[in-house]
């Protein structure tokens, strides 16, 4: 019998056997393939196919690489979408801020106004806290040569308080004066930025105006 009534033959006795009973479909470490009633279990976590009576596949169980792979393929395809919706909301956010900007400036100069307005009440209120900070230090000066010439215990305690409450003082000065100054830096640096999206915004409307 040649090969290819070898394989009609066995083509017609498969499913038969099928109808009579779960059927299976694996390939072995040699890439042959087998049909049996059930899955050796060396091979059952390298994929199969189980067969239906009609000798139609039922079911295709995937193996441990390939689910892997597939569980990769999907953590992959999940980062994807959300940095997508990360950038499309970044986007949104942007195009909003941009129609807010061109609402609420008419130009450049209103808007460096606005800017300017800020930065230079951060510098009043900066001069005004060095200012009770250098009374403070003066204060602090007058208090410490005062206990350089205090005798007397009891009043020596009570001019160590006072310095105490001095320095807690120039602490909380100092510490407000540089966040002050940190937030004046922001501003200026915002102002610079909002500047120059604001002229390209303008350019742009320009631009699409005159190729109107």
């Amino acid at each position: 019998m040649n090969n290819r009534y070898r394989y009609i033959f066995f083509v017609l006795t498969l499913f038969p056997l099928c109808a009579q009973a779960g059927y299976y479909r694996w390939v072995d470490k040699n890439g042959v393939i087998h049909y049996s009633s059930s899955v050796p279990p060396s091979y059952s976590q390298q994929g199969h196919i189980e067969l239906a009576k009609n000798g139609m596949t039922k079911k295709t169980v995937l193996s441990s690489k390939k689910i892997r792979e597939q569980k990769l393929i999907e953590i992959k395809l999940a980062k994807q979408r959300k940095a997508d919706n990360e950038k499309l909301k970044l986007k949104r956010i942007e195009e909003a801020e941009d129609s807010r900007l061109l609402y609420i400036y008419n130009n450049e100069y209103e808007l460096s106004e606005s800017y300017n307005a800020k930065i230079r009440l951060a510098q009043i209120t900066i001069d005004l806290l060095k200012s009770r900070h250098k009374v403070q230090s003066d204060k602090l000066d007058a208090l410490e040569t005062r206990l350089e010439h205090t005798k007397l215990e009891n009043l020596r305690s009570a001019l160590k308080v006072k310095i105490n409450d001095v320095l807690d003082n120039l602490k909380t000065y100092q510490q407000a004066i540089t966040e002050n100054q940190v937030e004046k830096s922001k501003v200026q640096k915002n102002f610079e930025k909002t500047l120059k999206r604001f002229q390209r915004l303008t350019k742009a409307a320009k631009d699409k105006k005159i190729s109107k």
